[in-house]
């Protein structure tokens, strides 16, 4: 329906003011003309009664003026303003009643279909929003970033363009974002209106943050140098990564790109924190983490190969490809500690040769094994018993380690017993033969003081029994066979000097004055066995046990005698010598003659005896005479018997015989003027006591 009058009247008295907004929104779009479109037939039927009588005071004069502020606002940035241009192709401000009953706004603007309107509640109440509503975050804005957002990263590119000037001012190169990859973030990271409005502030801050670490980080010329080969792009890339479990920023780089992946925007200064050098790619094995470790560490490094030198006058160094090869083995917080790791190891193998190769000997044998003066490392997982292992090999040292553990067990390896040495001993072995040396020339010093000669062992027969040991005991080979020959001469001394005739036949003997060694493990009855061959003086053991026993073994019963009778026998016989006498005293008493025994006869049934009487033959014979004496001095008491026993044994000699078959086990006769005693076995020696020999007269 058509306005009434008054409606009408005071539209046209206001007119000026809707014209005077044109003109302001022409000059604000640049000569752009729009037109403010008000359909009365709608509006006048839905506004108050009140709103009605002064249509055009409420619209022209009063709401027009703050059409006009809002649009004049918007425009002052060219940004905005072309934007508004573009989206309100119709040229049009329409005036629309809000009939939306959720709505809370009393004035608003949208664009619709290229055309810009203002929706209000039929109230027409605070006109002043019309003026104050923020215009551009309801332009729509081409691409994905809505308007509020590209106005945030307008406003922040003076701080995009110090940032990369800062990072220029370091590599050399003009640096940018990539646009494709921060648009891909933004519908997922920025869901909210607040957080888009915000988008460019935020990586701004980003940017800030990152310069700073780069500047910190790339005054190091192995970083820089590093940090540009894998930035060929010097483009920042972003990835939105909600499932990102290290941390809430992380750097990569990627074809030529920083690329920085978060989990949301939150904790940004993280990323003047973010160590990048562990993820920085460089050419070779080692991470630039572990490069620059290595560097920082050089020094420990060369004071620990001087120091090797000093002892050795080689210049030392270790095998760089050993330790690429080693390196993808250790634990990631290990690989970037590398030289931290590898300067305390070789620090206690400068300790441990250091220490060791005071002995000449040693040192030797150490310089002799590492020809090329290198130190090759290897990882063995399945090393087992310890955690670092050394080894001899082409000339290298080789260090074997089963993990990054217990490194200052480098210190104290003794090496000594893996050194290879010419020669059957060991390097440890030979080490314990010169500590004992003073221990095996005060034992045969001691033989020469009895033997009145100079003893040795024999070399040869040391090295063909070294094998056959214990491990444990090659160790110690000096230690325990200085022994040995300590007891032996405490046993050679004893014996040799208590028996004048145990010496003469031990120097007769052993003729080469030498000790030789034998293994053999089926020996019986003993561990160790002394015997004589060849003038030396043979020592077989079973097993390093029971060393003492050489101090105790009777040499005396085996060593080598001229004659029928064994040594033994003879000192026995000598011992007893005294008590054979007084029985012929006791005789000589009565027959009035010097009486012996027959040697010879005593030789002949020497052989005979069983063999535990062997060695006692000296006591038997002494017991024997001892019971013919007790008779015949008994007998012999009647002079009849004592002149018939005399006219018979005029040789006053007795003579044994050894007869098996006798009848009893002792028989007298007499023959050729002697005394025959014959025997079956050495048994009731007293029978001679008893034999009545008066029936042979």
């Amino acid at each position: 329906m058509p306005l009434n009058l008054v409606a009408r009247k005071s539209l046209r008295d206001n007119e000026e003011h809707l014209k005077k907004a044109h003109e302001e929104i022409k000059n604000a779009l640049s000569g752009e003309e729009w037109v403010i479109e008000f359909d009365w037939d709608l509006i006048f039927e839905k506004i108050d009664e009140h709103n009605k009588k002064q249509l055009g005071e409420v619209f022209y004069k009063n709401l027009c003026p703050h059409i006009s502020k809002c649009i004049v606002n918007a425009c002052k940035d060219d940004l905005t303003k072309e934007s508004i241009i573009n989206a309100n192709t119709s040229k049009k401000i329409v005036l629309i009643v809000n009939e939306d009953p959720k709505n809370t706004s009393y004035w608003k603007y949208e664009f619709n279909n290229g055309q810009l309107n203002l929706l209000f509640k039929k109230g027409c109440c605070n006109l002043s929003d019309a003026a104050n509503f923020q215009l551009h975050k309801v332009i729509p804005s081409e691409g994905c970033y809505t308007l509020p957002t590209r106005l945030n990263l307008k406003k922040n590119q003076d701080r995009y363009n110090a940032a990369f000037e800062r990072i220029k001012a370091i590599t050399n190169k003009d640096w940018s974002f990539d646009e494709e990859s921060m648009e891909s973030v933004y519908p997922t990271a920025f869901e909210t209106d607040s957080q888009r409005e915000q988008f460019g502030d935020s990586f701004a801050s980003v940017l800030e943050y990152s310069t700073q670490n780069i500047e910190k980080r790339c005054k190091n010329e192995i970083t820089l140098e590093s940090f540009n080969e894998a930035t060929t792009n010097a483009r920042f890339s972003f990835r939105h990564c909600p499932k990102q479990t290290t941390g809430y920023w992380s750097w990569s780089f990627d074809n030529g790109d920083i690329v920085i992946s978060f989990k949301s925007v939150c904790n940004i200064s993280d990323n003047a924190n973010f160590d990048f050098i562990k993820v920085l790619p460089v050419p070779g094995v080692f991470s630039l983490a572990a490069r620059l470790n290595m560097k920082e560490n050089q020094e420990k490094f060369d004071n620990s190969f001087e120091r090797i030198k000093q002892v050795t006058n080689i210049d030392w160094s270790y095998d760089q490809e050993s330790l690429e090869q080693v390196y993808p083995t250790l634990e990631d917080r290990n690989k970037e500690i590398l030289g931290d790791i590898f300067s305390q190891v070789f620090k206690y193998i400068a300790d441990n040769i250091t220490n060791r190769c005071k002995n000449e000997i040693a040192l030797e044998a150490f310089i002799e094994a590492t020809s090329n003066a290198k130190i090759v490392l290897r990882s063995n997982s399945k090393l087992a018993g310890t955690y670092w292992s050394w080894s001899f090999e082409k000339g290298d040292l080789v260090v074997t380690f089963k993990s990054i553990c217990n490194i200052s067990d480098n210190a104290n390896f003794d090496f000594i017993k893996v050194l290879p040495v010419p020669g059957v001993f060991s390097l440890a072995a030979r080490l314990n033969m010169k500590e004992s040396l003073e221990k095996f020339e005060s034992s045969f010093q001691r033989i020469k003081q009895v033997l009145h000669n100079d003893w040795s062992y024999d070399e040869s027969s040391l090295e063909q029994v070294y094998p056959t040991l214990e491990e444990h005991n090659k160790l110690r080979v000096g230690e325990i066979f200085s022994e040995v020959i300590k007891f032996v001469a405490d046993n050679i001394v004893k014996r040799c000097s208590k028996e004048e005739m145990v010496l003469e036949a031990l120097v007769e003997t052993v003729t080469n004055s030498k000790i030789v060694f034998r293994s053999n493990p089926k020996l019986t009855g003993t561990y160790w066995s002394w015997s004589f061959e060849n003038g030396d003086l043979v020592i077989t053991f079973k097993s390093i046990c029971n060393v003492s026993d050489n101090v105790n073994f009777d040499f005396v019963k085996i060593l080598p005698s001229p004659g029928v009778l064994t040594l033994a026998s003879r000192i026995n016989l000598k011992e007893n010598q005294e008590k054979i006498q007084e029985s012929f005293e006791k005789m000589k008493l009565v027959l009035n003659s010097d009486w012996s025994y027959d040697e010879s006869s005593l030789e002949q049934v020497y052989p005979k005896l069983e063999e535990h009487n062997k060695p006692r033959v000296g006591e038997v014979l002494a017991e024997i005479i001892r019971y013919i004496s007790q008779n015949i001095v008994k007998r012999c008491a009647d002079e009849l018997v004592r002149e018939a026993f005399i006219e018979c044994v005029s040789n006053s000699k007795i003579i044994f015989r050894f007869i098996e078959k006798q009848p009893s086990y002792w028989i007298w006769n007499f023959e050729g003027g002697n005394l025959i005693v014959s025997f079956k076995s050495i048994s009731n020696i007293s029978d001679n006591a008893n034999f009545n020999f008066e029936t042979l007269l």
